[in-house]
């Protein structure tokens, strides 16, 4: 008998669409299900998420979307689930409604077939072919392309009806700008106004817009810094309140420089209605104001004229959105601050990520704070906040660059830490593992093809040993797989011989923050392609340098480091150093 082929049902409503995931999913899941009889398939697990169609695959998945919905369908994942199963051979194929379903970005959608594909997992869309053929192929990139069509329309078109909106004065949406509070007028579309709908405008919140005007006042009239102000307005809270942002639980109950700076440099404060201020896909960037979109007339009471607000963007530099940078008076000397030493190269050995650096009343640390990262980028159990002294830090690194790199007994240490804790011995040890697992599938394999032949060609029994058979060559061919990319890597790493012999082209001699100032250490941790991640659950701090040639000059041996691209050569040979810094 036949065995029904395994199919996952795979499911998503867009967070673009005013689409209802409790209504949609199970269309979409009791569509999948009438047309599975005519290829004699069952679905055997559930999938499905909400979230935007035009997002990477490496976005996808995180499960937000779903929040506050009661979706009545058991959920075995998003689509990083799918994926997982379809690498252990836990169904045959994937069913969707409609190849857009998927995903709107053509790179998702092949993507994915190529992976599900390795693994011999078809995806099928109900509105196409079961049986793969040219027409089917050329149906797929067809509607695949429609669907990236789609996308392209709908960002085209929203863009251009925010813009209209903009220049007709309505409010783009949000919370009520600072200094303002929101107000309903009956809404222009007489029939949304029939319906009762009313339009949002800003007035003059009688509490906080004397707050924003006196600020404009000090800062352009008065010629007061953004420092004076903000001790100014923290000296009494109760009559200057400051602004509470949208997640209440960032609120810190006080004014900041920051928190000034984008009142100075708000132009909403003029009575205009702006859009496109900011990048929102690029960290929330300032755009170019050349950018901006301004209404045609005034929107709303202004708190501010135009041309004191332009005064206060010309003291301030308003290409420069750091407000810790702003000057203190116009035309004033800005305080030129020395870069932290160690600034981009430390991540947190916890999540990945960068850490950023902080000053804070003369010391300096680096910091990888949560509420500062998206949540889908971070592990379970992150701390709130991970810090690192600088002082530390750079104490033991100059010890390692000085000790390892530079030192006069170099060579005798990283031939001991090589050959302590060299790469080689974790190639060393996964290509033991996969060999161990080549050996025991076969081993299966054999046992399975034994049995087959005590068993008659027709025997009821012999099609499912038949099938064990192929799933365990399937496994086979993938383990091998990976077994000889691991060899070619191992192959392919330099000895320690090789990694000592760059090492002595280097000169001798020691790393002197004083001698040498922090933009120098840091040129030179550059060309080292130096690399440190904390890891605060042992209190270590991890150190890597790259070698490549092209560091020093042969025929020099006092030559200083050159200055070439962290990157290198990538067809010479390179060594990674590694040491523990401090615990």
């Amino acid at each position: 008998m036949t065995q029904p082929i395994r199919f996952a049902f795979y499911g998503r409503v867009s967070t673009e669409d005013n689409q209802d995931p409790t209504l949609s999913l199970p269309r979409q899941l009791a569509s999948c299900k009438e047309a599975l009889p005519r290829v004699g398939g069952e679905i055997v697990a559930h999938f499905y998420d909400v979230e935007s169609g035009a997002s990477k695959l490496a976005q996808r998945g995180s499960g937000r979307g779903l929040e506050g919905f009661d979706i009545p369908i058991p959920r075995d994942g998003g689509l990083p689930e799918l994926l997982e199963v379809s690498e252990g051979n836990g169904i045959d194929a994937v069913v969707c409604e409609s190849i857009n379903r998927i995903s709107r970005n053509p790179a998702v959608t092949f993507q994915l077939e190529e992976e599900l594909g390795e693994h011999d997992t078809r995806l099928w869309a109900i509105d196409e072919p079961w049986e793969e053929s040219f027409g089917s192929i050329i149906l797929r990139h067809v509607n695949v392309g429609v669907a990236r069509g789609y996308l392209h329309e709908l960002k085209v078109k929203s863009r251009q009806g925010l813009e209209a909106a903009c220049r007709q004065g309505r409010h783009m949406g949000g919370i009520s700008l600072y200094g303002y509070r929101f107000k309903e007028v009956e809404h222009p579309n007489p029939h949304r106004a029939k319906q009762g709908r009313a339009m949002l405008v800003l007035e003059p919140d009688p509490t906080c817009a004397p707050v924003v005007r006196a600020i404009f006042d000090w800062y352009v009239a008065r010629g007061w810094s953004i420092r004076e102000i903000v001790e100014k307005l923290n000296a009494d809270l109760v009559r200057y309140p400051p602004p509470v942002p949208p997640d209440p639980k960032r609120a810190s109950g006080e004014w900041s420089r920051s928190t000034v700076w984008d009142v100075l440099h708000n132009p909403k404060y003029t009575g205009y209605q702006v859009w496109n201020r900011r990048a929102r896909s690029k960290g929330n960037s300032l755009n170019p104001p050349e950018t901006w979109v301004w209404s045609e007339s005034p929107a709303h009471e202004p708190l501010v004229s135009k041309e004191v607000f332009e005064k206060a963007a010309l003291k301030g530099g308003v290409s420069n959105h750091n407000a810790g940078r702003e000057g203190d008076g116009e035309g004033a000397q800005r305080e030129v601050r020395p870069a932290l030493m160690l600034r981009s190269f430390i991540t947190c050995a916890i999540c990945g990520l960068r850490m950023q650096g902080h000053r804070n009343r003369g010391s300096h640390y680096y910091a990888c704070e949560a509420h500062r990262r998206k949540a889908k980028l971070l592990p379970s159990g992150h701390p709130k906040t991970v810090y690192l002294n600088e002082t530390k830090a750079i104490e033991k690194v100059l010890e390692f660059l000085n000790t390892f790199v530079f030192g006069e007994d170099r060579r005798e240490r990283v031939t001991e830490l090589l050959d302590s804790e060299g790469p080689r011995d974790g190639f060393g040890e996964e290509i033991e593992r996969l060999a161990s697992e080549l050996a025991d599938l076969e081993a299966k394999i054999r046992r399975q093809l034994e049995h087959l032949d005590q068993e008659e060609a027709s025997s009821p029994a012999a099609a499912p040993i038949r099938d064990r058979v192929r799933e365990l060559s399937a496994q086979h061919e993938k383990k091998a797989k990976q077994l000889k990319a691991e060899e070619e890597k191992l192959s392919s790493l330099p000895s320690p011989e090789s990694a000592v012999a760059l090492l002595e082209r280097l000169p001798v001699m020691e790393v002197h923050v004083e001698r040498m100032g922090v933009e120098g250490v840091r040129d030179l941790l550059r060309v080292l392609n130096f690399q440190g991640a904390y890891d605060p659950r042992e209190n270590v701090l991890n150190v890597a340098v790259q070698l490549i040639p092209e560091l020093t000059l042969p025929e020099d041996p006092f030559t200083r480091v050159l200055s070439v691209p962290p990157t290198g050569n990538r067809k010479q040979p390179r060594r990674t150093l590694e040491a523990v810094a401090f615990g």
